[in-house]
């Protein structure tokens, strides 16, 4: 036999779906670069959605579900979105399950603008005279307070810039459910920001 004619692939150059299946027959290099991959989009999702409240808990929670189910995986949908379905519903489920309160979400600028736009149609805008730090703070704070799962929604819409059609498949309901959510989130966050008048 030639020396080196079974040469492996190194970890970083295979798919993830070639990850995932050595990963679940016990490769710990390709379980290290699986989640190298998607780190910052764990850490990110996780963050925004428990707006920062046991976060470290409830990412090693994702990924303990993560490794559990790797055997599951079945390519019907990229591993991407999988594992992003995976982590909101984690997200949410453990929300669901804290007592203390959340911490302000972080908005970035442009969401930040779509979400007080969408969220105060009225003409006196509320935000007229804060500086944008203080709008990112109150409508973070504001998210915050929002009912685990219909922050998620908007987090995913408005932070995420997913698509409603995207979001529908990451929680498997009709677009018209995810609309009526992102809607029902939007009035709940004008109630809130309509305190600070």
């Amino acid at each position: 036999m030639v020396k080196g004619f079974f040469k492996k692939e190194p970890a970083e150059k295979l798919s993830d779906e070639e990850l995932v299946r050595k990963a679940a027959s016990g490769s710990k290099e390709c379980w290290r670069e699986l989640v190298g991959r998607y780190s910052k989009m764990i850490s990110s999702t996780v963050w925004k959605i428990t707006g920062g409240r046991e976060a470290d808990d409830v990412i090693q929670e994702v990924l303990v579900q993560l490794f559990q189910s790797l055997g599951t995986f079945r390519s019907e949908s990229s591993f991407s979105t999988f594992l992003y379905r995976l982590t909101v519903n984690t997200a949410c489920n453990e929300v669901k399950r804290m007592t203390s309160p959340a911490q302000a979400v972080p908005v970035a600028d442009d969401a930040l603008t779509q979400l007080a736009d969408d969220a105060n149609d009225s003409d006196d805008s509320v935000f007229d005279d804060l500086e944008r730090g203080e709008i990112r703070r109150k409508v973070g704070e504001a998210l915050a307070e929002l009912p685990a799962e219909i922050r998620a929604y908007l987090v995913l819409f408005y932070v995420e810039e997913l698509t409603l059609k995207q979001i529908s498949e990451l929680f498997k309901t009709p677009v018209t459910t995810v609309a009526s959510r992102i809607g029902k989130g939007k009035a709940l966050l004008t109630e809130r920001l309509g305190k600070l008048r």
